[in-house]
């Protein structure tokens, strides 16, 4: 620590003390700022920074814990250690010394010898600070710069995931809803549960920009809290509000990695009791993928979420590599036939998937319905089920947010012609 550089800036009302301290600190080697008054104390501490202030307490106009205040106020100045000195006894004063920003109290009389020594630690303690705080910045950019090497070797996405962690800090997710309707009756009878983000440059992003980074990674737990919770809160309230739609239902995404998240029945209990759901009315939509995974893990907890009362439904079904014996070993109540087999017009397939779902005893719901003549063929494969067959998509309505959703909820049916020309 050399000495040459560092500046103490003193301040006491009394030229004896002034001049002994400034005398003491002077034949150490230190440079000193002198100043007699608060308003003096703080313009030389704004101009000059000193590396410590030595500061009286009882002065005229100004005293010293105003100066203090003042200095810890000023961005400027803030971070100057300040040391009080003072011949008041008073414990309460003390207290306060250190409650507004002062590191020591020395009372007076003081013994140049104590101040001294107090003044080199307090130096020695600041410098230490200052390196360490330089380390940090350094270890920040260099792990930044790691983080970067990782993704570029790895593939993950850094900068991606700072972002939406971000995001979920500040609030920055919706949730939009989609309409579900029945073939049979063209009643809306629920809603799947779609995240956004709301991106402060971006505007409104699709899953599809980042879905990935939230469900390959630690994001998942509280994403797939939030989204449970907030998806069952809206629900109350739709309910509520439209007494006509009382066993309306809400369909929840669940990532296999949320499966084997510690507590989720427990949560998933404690949801539907806070919100008042009734748990026939929440549906858990699983990828075909979570059905192949660990047989013995994933059945144990679909069972016990099972019996709950709630319902389940396998998404985009037959796009994956599922095993027929799983639809039987698995409670699923639910077949989703992807959107791909709409837009190319795979009747057949279609029709295969709806027929084993209905021997199997479950129902289906048929995704990425965006015209009359896809609904009206669609009616035409599964005349004879049309009560277990269910559809969504453009056609209906495109995921909305949840006013819009109360909007189209007064809407109590949906009318499609059966038969197109």
């Amino acid at each position: 620590m050399n000495k040459n550089k560092i500046t103490i800036l003193v301040v006491d009302d009394t030229r004896y003390n002034l001049q002994i301290l400034s005398t003491m600190l002077v034949n150490q080697g230190y440079a000193v700022l002198e100043a007699t008054n608060g308003i003096e104390a703080i313009e030389l501490a704004e101009n000059h920074i000193p590396n410590l202030i030595l500061l009286d307490i009882k002065m005229p106009e100004m005293n010293g814990y105003q100066v203090c205040v003042n200095l810890k106020n000023n961005p400027k100045t803030q971070q100057i250690p300040i040391i009080f000195i003072s011949a008041i006894e008073n414990v309460e004063e003390k207290v306060e010394a250190f409650a507004i920003g002062g590191i020591d109290f020395i009372n007076k009389p003081f013994h140049l010898i104590e101040v001294l020594a107090r003044v080199e630690t307090h130096l020695r303690v600041s410098s230490l600070q200052a390196q360490l705080l330089e380390q940090t910045k350094l270890l920040e950019i260099q792990n930044i710069s790691l983080q970067k090497e990782i993704s570029n070797l790895t593939g993950f996405n850094q900068d991606l995931y700072s972002e939406v962690k971000e995001a979920i800090d500040t609030q920055s997710l919706r949730l939009f809803y989609q309409p579900i309707v029945n073939f049979q009756t063209d009643l809306i009878t629920g809603f799947e549960a779609l995240i956004r983000w709301q991106h402060p440059q971006r505007g409104l992003l699709s899953p599809i920009d980042f879905i990935d980074i939230i469900e390959k990674t630690d994001l998942i737990y509280p994403v797939g809290r939030w989204v449970l919770e907030t998806a069952c809160q809206q629900l109350q309230i739709w309910q509520q509000s439209f007494p006509k739609h009382a066993d309306l239902t809400m369909s929840v995404n669940v990532s296999t990695k949320q499966l084997t998240e510690f507590n989720l029945v427990e949560y998933v209990r404690q949801t539907l009791q806070e919100y008042h759901i009734n748990p026939q009315s929440l549906k858990l939509e699983i990828t075909e993928s979570t059905v192949m995974g660990d047989r013995d893990r994933t059945l144990q907890i679909l069972d016990q979420l099972k019996d709950l009362g709630i319902q389940f439904c396998i998404d985009d079904f037959g796009t994956g590599y599922s095993s027929l014996r799983r639809l039987t070993d698995f409670p699923i109540d639910i077949l989703k036939i992807d959107r791909s087999f709409i837009n190319n017009e795979e009747w057949i397939i279609v029709k295969a998937i709806g027929t084993l779902a209905f021997t199997l005893g479950k129902k289906i719901v048929v995704e990425g319905i965006e015209t009359t003549r896809q609904l009206a063929t669609l009616k035409t494969l599964f005349s004879s089920s049309l009560d277990g067959c269910y559809g969504q998509g453009y056609l209906f309505a495109k995921p909305l947010d949840a006013e819009s959703a109360a909007e189209f909820l007064t809407n109590v049916r949906i009318h499609i012609p059966l038969v197109v020309g």
